[in-house]
């Protein structure tokens, strides 16, 4: 009985310091607000607290602990919301994936199966059915979900203002001990430096991968595949396929209900005649040798032709860096060399192989046992089309790559809005009769390849919570050998007069402070080593596989993934302080002195 009554304690124990560890993510005003009710004779707003005269008067003190404390933080959110939704922020978040899927509807808790919780929503109450069909996300303002690293981190600034002024904290002690102990914390913000610069590091990496996503999609533009192709690489069109598409007239929207302006596809004047802005490509993954390496390795190299480049031009808002050209009609030389025009990103790695910064004007390379020439760099940074090769299509290309069909038709609409680009692609993929597509919005297409971001970005999470386990605990050993060389240091302090809760915030205080300093010198040191720089990744439609695309992106380290590296250093600083700070705070006078 005893061995059990000492687990059962033990547990209980844990229970409580993990109990603690989520508590301490909240702000601490609200928490110290609410102190009353676990220690009633403790108290943030009052020097002096007086024993309940019973026992109800004691439950209504602690309830009204709870309830300010409850308050505080509702308050607290409530202004950070506000102060964080009139930022000169973008609308979509980088990270807003990570708050939807911490958010789902709440019908996924109640059911196991599909059938379960389908058999929840039938037996549920029409207003109660649609609540609990609604993600949680989507009850929440826009900021909560969009950019919630800058909630938080306002709800921090706001708790230490509030900490602050609402009763004297020994800081003057703290800066002291940070100073004489100079050594020690120089070593634990060094492992937070590095902990929060891999973070940052791969944080921008994605961040990078998001831009180049989001801005490869044009919201006028229509991306048409063959009949089930998810990727250009799995579409295969004939000339007979897309005879009409060009002149196809869209009146009615995804609804059915009748559109106002009718959307066709875009006409404009070239050389005294009326041009479609409807560009037919055909898109290719070569794999190719990398030249000057041992052991020999290769890569893919994307290339896409087009039928009209001038068309694929003004479609793609392509332009050219001074002195470039399209490939003419002939798409040869006199040389015999194909002619072509390449990304900026392909431009440098295929330079590389030569020993240049990037390929230009006049420069030749080999690819598919044949030589190319480069008429123009395209200026496409920050877009898929940035890692292609562009070139006229005609039989030279495509028999030896053996891919003679088209595989895209891309198609600006008449209004250039994203609802007319909708609407065009759910007339051509549910009610064109003349041949079965998939056609989507540019920008739903490009959106689909975030997917792989998504999980890129949920193994960083991964990554992060087993790098912050060891941050935490290096903090924590830090913070109790500091506790341990300053135990007669607490009891003078409660002799000064500084309470328990004072003496507890001073010592999270200087672990955050810590924590704080080697958090940000390592997103300065990440801004400035990798910030801007190019880097090679891959992109995938449905899951990789064949599908895959090879880009070229440019690694960004903006304020989001600064304010989320500065987020995760106040998280870490907190758990790592907490428990030293909590023993600090439980300590007598009359041991302290001892």
């Amino acid at each position: 009985m005893r061995v059990v009554g000492l687990l059962v304690a033990r547990v209980g124990s844990l229970l409580v310091t993990l109990l603690a560890l989520g508590l301490s993510l909240l702000p601490l005003s609200a928490l110290l607000i609410a102190l009353p009710a676990v220690a009633p004779q403790e108290s943030v707003l009052a020097d002096n607290v007086h024993a309940p005269r019973s026992r109800l008067r004691g439950f209504l003190r602690r309830l009204a602990a709870v309830a300010a404390g409850v308050t505080v933080l509702v308050a607290l959110t409530a202004v950070s919301v506000e102060v964080v939704t009139q930022l000169p922020l973008p609308k979509q978040g980088a990270f807003a994936s990570i708050a939807r899927a911490f958010m789902p509807a709440p019908i996924t808790f109640m059911g196991r199966t599909p059938a379960d919780q389908q058999a929840v929503l039938d037996n549920a109450h029409p207003v109660l059915r649609d609540l609990i069909k609604t993600p949680l996300f989507e009850k929440l303002p826009p900021a909560m979900v969009q950019h919630w690293p800058f909630v938080v981190l306002v709800v921090y600034l706001a708790d230490l203002l509030i900490l602050l002024n609402i009763g004297k904290v020994p800081l003057r002690y703290n800066l002291r001990n940070v100073r004489v102990r100079w050594l020690t914390n120089l070593m634990t913000g060094v492992v937070f430096t590095f902990v929060i610069g891999l973070l940052v590091s791969l944080l921008a990496f994605v961040n990078g991968m998001n831009r180049l996503t989001q801005n490869t999609g044009i919201p006028g533009n229509v991306f048409a595949l063959s009949d089930g192709a998810t990727d250009e690489l799995f579409s295969s069109l004939g000339h007979g396929d897309l005879d009409n598409v060009e002149r196809v007239v869209v009146e009615l929207d995804q609804g059915g209900s009748p559109l106002k302006t009718p959307v066709r596809v875009k006409q404009v004047e070239r050389d005294g005649r009326s041009v479609y802005l409807a560009s037919r490509e055909t898109y290719y993954a070569i794999n190719q040798a990398i030249p000057h390496t041992d052991p020999a390795r290769r890569r893919f190299v994307q290339l896409r032709t087009l039928e009209d480049p001038w068309v694929g031009q003004q479609v793609h808002d392509i332009t050219l860096y001074p002195g470039g050209s399209l490939p003419p009609a002939a798409g040869v030389d006199d040389r015999g060399r194909i002619q072509c025009v390449l990304g900026e990103g392909a431009a440098a790695t295929l330079g590389i192989d030569q020993g240049k910064p990037r390929l230009d004007c006049g420069d030749t390379f080999s690819l598919g046992e044949m030589e190319w020439v480069v008429t123009g760099v395209m200026r496409a940074e920050g877009t898929t089309f940035g890692s292609e090769i562009w070139a006229r299509r005609f039989s030279r290309i495509y028999r030896p790559f053996g891919r003679e069909k088209h595989t895209t038709l891309v198609l600006r609409t008449d209004a250039g809005t994203a609802a007319a680009s909708k609407a065009m692609a759910y007339h051509l993929s549910k009610r064109y009769p003349q041949q079965k597509l998939m056609a989507f919005s540019e920008p739903d297409y490009y959106a689909d390849l975030t997917k792989t971001n998504n999980d890129f970005l949920a193994a960083i999470v991964v990554v992060a919570v087993v790098m912050a386990v060891g941050g935490v605990f290096g903090m924590m050993t830090t913070m109790f050998a500091s506790l341990a060389q300053r135990i007669r240091d607490i009891g003078v302090l409660r002799l000064l007069g500084f309470k328990r809760w004072q003496v507890m915030v001073s010592f999270l205080l200087e672990s955050l402070a810590v924590a704080l300093a080697g958090g940000a010198t390592g997103c300065f040191l990440v801004w400035l080593l990798v910030d801007g720089r190019g880097s090679t990744s891959t992109l995938a439609h449905g899951g990789g596989g064949p599908g895959v695309k090879s880009v070229v992106l440019t690694i960004d380290v903006d304020a989001e993934v600064t304010a989320l590296g500065l987020l995760f250093t106040l998280v870490m600083g907190r758990l790592g302080g907490l428990v030293p700070a909590l023993s600090a705070m439980r300590m007598k006078i009359l041991d302290t002195l001892r």
